[in-house]
Order: structure tokens, then sequence, then C-alpha cells
């Protein structure tokens, strides 16, 4: 690529630093936007440190290496590989339904970390066309896998109602259109008035084809549902 080729980037100098530097701010940050949107624990500010962290800890192997003499300039990018573990392992959970959940953030950020690595030792090829192909990975496999799921016959939701008798009308309803209802967990808690809301968790099983947004909108519309949303 061109940008290898000049002599001022692809040594450890100013500009190489800065270009460097900025490189992984961008793509990093445009990763973890992408993440943020979606609501996910690790977003745009996450992303942008942990790849220029990274990108730091490269270019200072690299400008120990330069001043000693000796050593392994990949010594502290193999301890970046193998610290960032840590860091997405706090992204993942397993929710109450026994849904794990982070694994793609979690994967990202090791993504984005590998991406600042490589933009560090001055692989600008290689970070560019990384950070494009992950980049586009997870736009391209986000509409494949809306598509996918808006109509599998398995739903997971969360509802508030009036009263229990809500909660039993919401599942005499569901069990008479030969559909199951599993992980279901409901709690009652007062507001801030004092008025009793009756909470729920349940995972619903359909014939496969039938749309989560048709889900929604007839049980949250049920007779004492005040509110009602996919998990």
């Amino acid at each position: 690529m061109i940008l290898e080729n000049i002599p001022v980037l692809k040594e450890l100098t100013i500009w190489s630093i800065l270009l460097r530097s900025g490189l992984a701010l961008l793509f990093g940050g445009i990763l973890g936007y992408d993440r943020e949107k979606k609501g996910r624990p690790a977003g745009f500010r996450t992303y942008m440190v942990v790849c220029l962290g990274s990108a730091l800890a490269m270019m200072t192997g690299i400008y120990l290496t330069n001043i000693t003499g000796s050593g392994d300039s990949g010594r502290i990018a193999a301890q970046v590989i193998s610290g960032i573990g840590f860091l997405g392992a706090g992204t993942i959970l397993v929710t109450k339904q026994r849904q794990v959940k982070g694994l793609t953030t979690a994967a990202g950020l090791w993504a984005a970390a590998c991406i600042g690595l490589a933009l560090g030792a001055g692989f600008y090829s290689g970070g560019i066309i990384g950070f494009l192909a992950i980049w586009g990975a997870l736009w391209v496999m986000q509409i494949v896998d809306k598509r996918l799921y808006k109509n599998s016959g398995v739903i997971s939701i969360y509802a508030e109602f009036a009263g229990m008798e809500a909660v039993s009308r919401l599942l005499a309803r569901v069990r008479s259109q030969n559909s199951t209802v599993s992980n279901l967990e409901i709690k009652r808690t007062k507001n801030e008035n004092g008025v009793m809301i009756v909470t729920a968790t349940m995972t619903l099983r359909f014939p496969s084809g039938t749309s989560h947004a048709m889900l929604i909108e007839t049980y949250g519309a049920l007779k004492g549902v005040r509110f009602m949303e996919e998990l």
C-alpha cells in the first residue's frame, strides 16, 4: 500500500505516530458507535480507547526494540491479545432466560485491539482492510440476523401488568394458540406512587413464520397489559 512505502510513515516519526493514532481512534470509534447504537455494554469510547491503547502498545514495543537494539517488539502486543480477553469477558452476560449476550461485543473488542496492533506496527493496509472487513461483516450480519430472527418461532418478552388476572389472561391466550410458555418469572413491585405492578419475563414458542412485531402488538393490546417489549 502507498502509505507503507512513504519513509516518514514507515519509521516511528511524529507524523507516523499521529497517523497511526488517528486511524486507531477513527476505526475504533466507528466500530464502537455501531455497538453503542444497539445499546451494547461497550460502545464508542470503549472501542476507541481499546484500539488506540493497542496501537500505542505496539509502537512502544517497536520503540523499545529500536533504542535497545535487542528484544522482541511483538512481546507487548502478545500481552495485549491475551489481556483484552478479560475486558471482553466483562461484556458477556447470561440472562435470566438463559440466553448468552455480549459475545459479539467481546469479539468486537478483541478485533478492535488487533486493528490497533496492525496500525501501531505500521501495517496500514492490514489495519484498513481488516477494519473494512469487520465493519462490513457486522453490518451485513445484522441485516441477515434480523431477517432470520424476526419470524422465528421463539420470542422472549418483558411485560408489565395491572394485576395477576392480566397475566393469566395472557397465558391463556398464548396456550389457546397451541403455543408454549417457558422460563416464566413473575415479580410484584410497587411504583413510586405505591401502586402494585406485576412484571414478568417469559419465553414463548410459536409456529415458525410468526411475526414477532405482530405478537408484541397483539398481546400488548390485551386488557391489563401496561407495557410489553421483546428482549
